[in-house]
């Protein structure tokens, strides 16, 4: 059985024969530049019409950020092609530097932060006018998930901004340290919870959508909405530990019972229907796993966990129990309240959970026949071996599949990928050879981006498989900057950082 077309085949060898000679000078790929210079970071907007990139970019030798951070100028330009945009200067490439809303094409960014204590000043940027300061001294900031409303942080004080308004302070939101936004943006409510700093008790604030500020409880650990925004759960000191409470936000300031003490870890399924805990954590011990759901009491699913995930599209979670902190592993398990969910599998370290929640795949470390990660998979019984020696494995987001990187040399940089049908993984077949990663394009599941790791800097080649067709893009691709573009995934943005044609690149995809 053939594994690639033809021409596809051809196409993929010469990806690698470029990533294994240097010196070749490599065709040009189908994407066009659209704007010059070293990048040193890519993100698109949501509706995939601008791209922001940093470039003109200086090394940071300050002790308080690790090595191979960079300040740097914050440009956009239109994915299409046209004049880019000055918008910052003195941006990081560390996380958070800058941000694009949730909804539409509106930029934020942290211009020249100070390293100690992460706040500088805050731009806005918007297409058809100059980059807007709000504020100086802003530390935390954030858009909402949809929309285009900003909020931040400007000496203590919480403030919310609009596009062509002013920025406009939350009266009674002050000494503020961080945020989270209602998953509707401003059609939520409450519109945001707020943690207050520890000299002000560390105080969790509902704020209303007529911008009044509840108190919901506090000294506050961590704090989180429910998928659809109708709940929000948050921790509250009690003894040397946390207290879970589950808060229904028609009425924020009336918390509930907590629903366990020692709390580690808490989580929403998908759906928003159920709150998964880890409680009774102590000194020296794991706690056990919890599902609380509706009005009944919760119940207690495993013990001694240390790790626990929903499925996507299901109220059905997997989990480690019988945890070892130090080894980092523990037995694999799955299931929902009310259903036997005895361990499948010990010494797993690495497990995912299938969209539906009917199976589950986990890395077993063995001694067998000489040390090895290997790949299982369980669906609705005994788990069935996979490959050995998996370095990297996902489920596909639909049609039942599971993809995963075997056979590697270069440290893991280079491997086989294969696909595997759940229900019958010896029905595997290869996609391709020297692949060091792969990234399903959400939008459209049955696609994925594939690169390849090259020797003679640190870059990545680019090809996009679909329906079993491979589609070389470009060579040189600086790692983490390749991204579909919305709508539709038809275009794929990505940075290019071989030294004789530097810049940032769209490409149109078949």
């Amino acid at each position: 059985m053939k594994l690639l077309a033809p021409a596809a085949g051809l196409a993929l060898a010469s990806l690698l024969l470029l990533a294994a000679c240097p010196r070749h000078r490599a065709p040009p790929g189908i994407g066009r530049r659209v704007a010059a210079g070293e990048v040193r970071a890519l993100s698109p907007s949501a509706d995939g019409e601008w791209l922001a990139y940093l470039d003109a970019c200086a090394p940071l030798q300050a002790r308080a950020v690790p090595a191979g951070t960079f300040s740097c100028d914050l440009r956009v330009v239109p994915a299409a092609g046209g004049e880019p945009v000055r918008v910052a200067g003195g941006v990081t490439t560390l996380p958070g530097g800058f941000a694009w809303s949730g909804e539409g094409h509106v930029l934020a960014a942290l211009d020249a932060p100070d390293l100690a204590t992460g706040q500088g000043t805050l731009v806005a940027w918007a297409p058809g006018g100059a980059p807007r300061r709000l504020g100086e001294g802003v530390g935390f900031w954030a858009f909402a998930r949809r929309g285009r409303l900003l909020g931040f942080v400007w000496r203590g004080q919480l403030q919310l901004w609009r596009p062509g308004g002013e920025a406009v302070p939350v009266e009674g939101a002050d000494r503020v340290a961080t945020f989270e936004f209602h998953p509707r943006g401003d059609q939520g409510s409450p519109l945001l919870l707020a943690r207050q700093l520890p000299s002000a008790g560390a105080g969790l604030l509902a704020v209303l959508p007529d911008r009044r500020p509840v108190r919901v409880g506090g000294p506050t650990g961590d704090y989180a909405f429910s998928p659809q925004g109708d709940r929000f759960a948050f921790t509250e000191r009690s003894g040397e530990g946390y207290a879970l409470h589950l808060v229904g936000s028609a009425a924020p300031g009336v918390p509930g019972p907590a629903l366990g003490e020692g709390i580690a870890d808490f989580a929403f399924s998908r759906d928003g229907e159920r709150l998964a805990f880890v409680a009774g954590m102590a000194p020296g011990k794991q706690g056990d796993l919890w599902v609380a759901g509706g009005a009944g009491k919760p119940v207690r699913m495993a013990v001694g966990v240390g790790e626990m995930r929903w499925a996507r599209a299901a109220r059905r979670l997997a989990w480690l129990e019988g945890y070892d902190p130090r080894a980092r592993s523990g037995a694999i398990a799955t299931g929902a309240p009310g259903e036997p969910a005895p361990p499948l599998a010990r010494n797993v370290s690495s497990f995912e959970i299938s969209p539906a929640g009917d199976a589950v795949a986990f890395l077993k470390h063995t001694s067998q026949g000489g040390y090895s990660v290997d790949l299982e998979v369980a669906r609705g019984g005994k788990p069935v071996p996979v490959a050995q020696g998996v370095f990297g494995f996902d489920f596909a987001p639909v049609g039942g599949e599971l993809w995963y990187r075997t056979a590697c040399t270069r440290s893991s940089e280079a491997c086989e990928l294969w696909a595997a049908p759940v229900g019958d993984p010896a029905r595997r077949r290869k996609i391709a050879d020297g692949v060091k990663s792969f990234e399903f394009d959400r939008e459209r599941p049955g696609r994925l981006l594939l690169t390849w790791s090259r020797e003679d800097r640190v870059a990545l080649d680019l090809a996009v498989w679909e329906g079993g067709k491979l589609t070389p893009v470009d060579t040189s691709a600086l790692p983490g900057s390749a991204v579909f573009l919305a709508p539709g995934g038809r275009r794929l943005a990505y940075a290019v950082n071989d030294p004789k044609r530097p810049g940032v690149y769209v490409a149109d995809l078949p």
